[in-house]
């Protein structure tokens, strides 16, 4: 066994699995040697995330074939048995595919599953998108040969645990990020993101998935109601489909005392650089009791704009309730723009007025870093290390 290795496997790059890169940071400060299993990201760039971390992909799993699809994740899983060769102290698996993936290759080595994704077999599901429904299925069937199981949320870890029959509850593993010592200097790449004129306005920064789960058309009438001239709102994400168009002919077609700028994906260097410099990040998602995951959320967003100093702008239900009890984070009583305004209009005035960072700095360090969410598994490979 090499008792300083660990290897880490995800389906999704960790470009767009951003704990996936926290936890390898974690590890890594701890003196292991980290090796990332991966596929390719949406959008390739170099990401610095320090030494002793390997990045590996076996290739481009987005907009390809079934076929191609299943030649790749063979690729992958015989790349992850010559890996297990190396006899890794632990395989942390972060994706159904990839705890299967483990089970299949581990011989001795305990696996940990940390479920960043909880999802439930559905049949109608099922023929839209079968590889990933199958996977599903049999994650839940086998959950309990994980030798340690987390998930990003305490409703999630207690629904995988009557889901699944376990006779334990899953460990509670917040989609929180790696805190550095330093911060990095990303200013030039944020001015040549966005012009002087805004630079020195309240920046309300969202950056992801641009569609009508995550309120952006909201957000932007919203922005509009609030006719605030010293803010401006940034989106990035922005495609050239209906939804996309919509927004943007709503912007053409209304006006305001604020700016808004659309951006399309960025690069993670890009979008750090404008967390860096923003004020406000919004998280608005809905939530649908027909979906598991929107019912349980558990957003990224959230650990890397308070990671950032960043106050939150999000919709209030039972993960977000947290944050606003602890005087980081506006919250609208519905994702209707009205009651969205009025959340911004208070969110504005918290970063106009208020000493706010302290109180973030202070919550993200003590309780709200991936460095202290992890403790529990760190306590785990710890046990296995002196075995």
């Amino acid at each position: 066994m090499n008792k300083n290795k660990v290897l880490l496997l995800t389906l999704v790059h960790p470009d767009f699995l951003p704990p996936v890169y926290a936890v390898a940071q974690v590890l890594r400060d701890l003196s292991y040697s980290i090796h990332i299993l991966t596929f390719d990201s949406y959008t390739p760039a170099p990401v610095d995330i320090g030494d002793n971390i390997i990045i590996e992909s076996v290739g481009k799993h987005h907009d390809v074939s079934t076929s191609e699809r299943l030649q790749l994740r063979r690729k992958f899983k015989k790349r992850a048995e010559l890996l297990v060769g190396d006899q890794p102290l632990t395989i942390i698996a972060f994706c159904p595919f990839s705890f299967l993936c483990s089970l299949k290759i581990k011989k001795n080595i305990p696996v940990i599953y940390i479920a960043l994704e909880v999802a439930d077999f559905i049949l109608s599901v099922f023929l839209r998108s079968p590889l990933s429904n199958f996977n599903n299925l049999l994650a839940l069937k086998n959950i309990d040969k994980a030798n340690l199981v987390a998930t990003p949320s305490v409703q999630r870890s207690a629904w995988l645990a009557g889901r699944s029959h376990l006779n334990f509850m899953p460990l509670a593993v917040l989609n929180a990020t790696y805190l550095k010592n330093k911060r990095e200097d990303t200013f030039d790449v944020f001015k040549a993101l966005v012009p002087e004129e805004l630079r020195t306005k309240k920046i309300i920064l969202y950056t992801g998935a641009v569609n009508s789960h995550l309120c952006i058309l909201e957000l932007v009438k919203a922005f509009y109601q609030s006719n605030n001239n010293g803010s401006t709102l940034i989106i990035t994400g922005v495609k050239d489909n209906p939804y996309g168009n919509e927004i943007k002919e709503f912007i053409k077609n209304n006006t305001s005392s604020g700016t808004i700028m659309l951006l399309p994906y960025l690069t993670r260097m890009e979008m750090l650089s404008l967390q860096s410099h923003a004020d406000i990040g919004v998280c608005l998602a809905k939530e649908y009791n027909d979906n598991l995951e929107s019912k349980m959320m558990a957003p990224n967003k959230v650990g890397e704009y308070l990671a950032k100093g960043l106050y939150i702008l999000g919709i209030r239900n039972e993960y977000m309730l947290q944050f606003e009890m602890k005087g980081v984070a506006s919250l609208s009583l519905s994702p209707d723009p009205d009651d969205i305004c009025r959340a911004l209009n208070d969110a504005l005035q918290v970063v106009n007025n208020k000493d706010y960072k302290p109180a973030i700095r202070e919550f993200v360090q003590d309780f709200y870093c991936m460095q202290q969410q992890l403790k529990p598994v760190i306590k785990f490979i710890s046990a296995i290390q002196v075995k």
